[in-house]
């Protein structure tokens, strides 16, 4: 007996894929902070090979993504896949640079992030 696994396909999965692609979009942002941080900060052989792990992980996280964009793309609209992956990897960033980079929330940035939102909700009708 073999047993078989099979993800649901309809457009509520596409969601779920496309949430995933961003979430890969802002891994990818993440590591490539990292990685330039890194180089920044070392010195020597450290300096060449001690960046190299978090261009990897973007590598990877940035084609990852691409997949998933691409199983998302077979349900969803392009005019609203494409904005609405951006508005995510948009606020998974923002989010990343309050909570963990010391980044500041300021009035224009989350002035920024309610036009995104209402972009996106007028985009989806």
């Amino acid at each position: 007996m073999r047993l078989q696994f099979s993800l649901p396909d309809g457009k509520n999965m596409s969601y779920f894929w496309l949430a995933l692609s961003a979430l890969c979009s802002v891994i990818a942002s993440v590591a490539l902070k990292v990685g330039a941080h890194n180089a920044m900060n070392s010195e020597g052989v450290l300096r060449t090979f001690g960046g190299l792990l978090p261009y990897a992980i973007a590598i990877g996280a940035y084609g990852m993504g691409f997949g998933l964009y691409a199983l998302a793309l077979r349900k969803l609209e392009l005019s609203l896949a494409y904005p609405l992956m951006v508005a995510i990897s948009i606020a998974g960033v923002v989010a990343y640079g309050i909570f963990f980079g010391n980044e500041a929330v300021t009035s224009v940035r989350v002035i920024g992030a309610v036009l995104i939102a209402v972009g996106i909700f007028f985009l989806s009708r």
